[in-house]
């Protein structure tokens, strides 16, 4: 097969992705990705020089802030092969990099361009903003989906056979709620888990959302080996901890400058958190609520499951397993509806090209391409947890890296990396921030000349 010359613009975007996924490899490495990634391109070092920027000297003190930015929390991660991508975006792929500390991420598997519909996702793991509990509490929202009602008493909505408490918009939302995102699930459920009161309690008093999203991980794996599918309770297993980004909530928290001063009190309250959640998951024949958990677990079992063995019990109830956990959850969250399996995959950068969002349900996906963003949403036309991934920029070429922004964009670049770095352990070294840089360090110089 003969080989093909790129264009100025597909060898542009081209070069410019190489080098925002791995800002430390000299032109000749990259040339050789380059030609890995494209094996039919014909590309001469020469010319790829043209569009590639210098790399970054991680150890120099005149591109980073500080010499701390050499060291990198890596998150654990793998792929998960349960996931059918081609079912769920036929213009994606996976792909692991492994290259400074970055993991797995998505690529375009053909020419993507603005305003196109990537995938539609509803969260594996729903969980919900502070701000929204008023509104479940009060029945006027969807417990699984998030829809808010037109009115008391929505036609078709259901509550909880067995607590009565918690709203659905339809049985179908009240099926996926017990069955598949795991926002009122059995073990969750105070009137079949007299335990979880507590838990549930301290939740709402804390207004944690990321402890929320951690029971509901819990409860959803021990559901299916207890009441469930016992090849999904394996499945749940392995996304969770072999594939799923995690790093440990103590080894990210101890990155801030102000852990001495909190760590005594952090410690004494993940304590407490953890030993409500064994109470109310898996308690221990000492503890005062074990009869009624037993009597809740045999009530309802339809596995021929074996008490939780000491592997199982290390890996889901041990403290360090919850410090795992509250990581995972941080890393992964996404702020419309919980943990999403596909939307887990895509990495950050400061000038994204997707978008994710809450669209209203009877948002159509344009026909024609290139097309406009869908508006900015508003109380009136907010959506459920379903979040849809659009196409930002103008094209995205094959092979390119789909990213998606983990903060705010409109922060300064120095406020962008610090919340990066506390919040998921990496220090951004995107395009935009080197570029940043660059103008940050000739403002600088400017200034100097000036002072002289």
């Amino acid at each position: 097969m003969s080989g093909i010359t790129p264009t100025e613009e597909e060898l542009k975007n081209k070069a410019s992705s190489l080098r925002e996924l791995n800002p430390t490899l000299g032109i000749n490495k990259l040339l050789l990705q380059l030609k890995l990634d494209e094996p039919n391109w014909i590309v001469s070092e020469k010319r790829f020089k043209k569009y590639i920027t210098p790399s970054i000297n991680t150890t120099s003190t005149n591109l980073n802030d500080d010499n701390n930015e050499i060291d990198e929390l890596i998150a654990k991660t793998g792929i998960d092969n349960s996931i059918e991508i081609s079912k769920i975006a036929p213009k994606v792929k996976v792909k692991m990099f492994n290259l400074n500390g970055k993991g797995k991420g998505l690529i375009a598997k053909e020419k993507l361009q603005k305003g196109e519909l990537l995938w539609h996702e509803e969260p594996w793991i729903g969980t919900s903003d502070p701000s929204l509990w008023p509104f479940l509490e009060d029945n006027d929202m969807c417990t699984s989906c998030l829809t808010l009602f037109q009115q008391k008493n929505q036609p078709l909505s259901i509550k909880c056979k067995f607590c009565k408490q918690i709203n659905f918009c339809n049985r179908l939302c009240y099926k996926k709620s017990i069955e598949e995102n795991s926002t009122h699930n059995d073990f969750l459920c105070i009137e079949q888990n007299s335990n979880s009161k507590s838990i549930l309690n301290f939740i709402k008093q804390k207004k944690s959302r990321d402890l929320q999203g951690v029971i509901r991980i819990i409860s959803k794996w021990r559901k299916e080996r207890e009441f469930g599918d016992l090849n999904k309770s394996i499945e749940i297993q392995n996304r969770i901890w072999n594939s799923m980004a995690r790093i440990n909530q103590k080894l990210k928290e101890e990155e801030r400058k102000e852990w001495p001063f909190i760590a005594k009190d952090r410690m004494e309250e993940w304590r407490l958190t953890h030993l409500l959640i064994l109470n109310a998951l898996n308690p221990s024949p000492k503890d005062e609520g074990y009869k009624s958990f037993q009597k809740f677990l045999n009530s309802k079992k339809r596995n021929e499951s074996k008490p939780i063995t000491k592997e199982e019990e290390e890996r889901w109830f041990s403290f360090e397993s919850f410090l795992e956990l509250l990581g995972l959850i941080g890393l992964n969250q996404e702020s419309s509806g919980g943990l999403y399996i596909l939307h887990s995959h895509l990495n950050h950068s400061c000038d994204p090209n997707l978008q994710v969002r809450n669209l209203p349900k009877n948002w159509i996906a344009p026909n024609e391409l290139p097309a406009e963003l869908p508006p900015p949403m508003t109380t009136q036309n907010r959506g459920t947890n379903r979040i849809s991934i659009i196409v930002k920029k103008e094209i995205i070429h094959k092979g390119e890296e789909l990213t998606i922004s983990y903060v705010d964009q409109r922060l300064s670049r120095n406020e962008r990396r610090i919340k990066l770095r506390e919040q998921y352990g990496f220090w951004c070294f995107c395009q935009r921030c080197i570029k940043e840089k660059k103008e940050e360090d000739k403002e600088k110089e400017k200034e100097k000349l000036n002072d002289n």
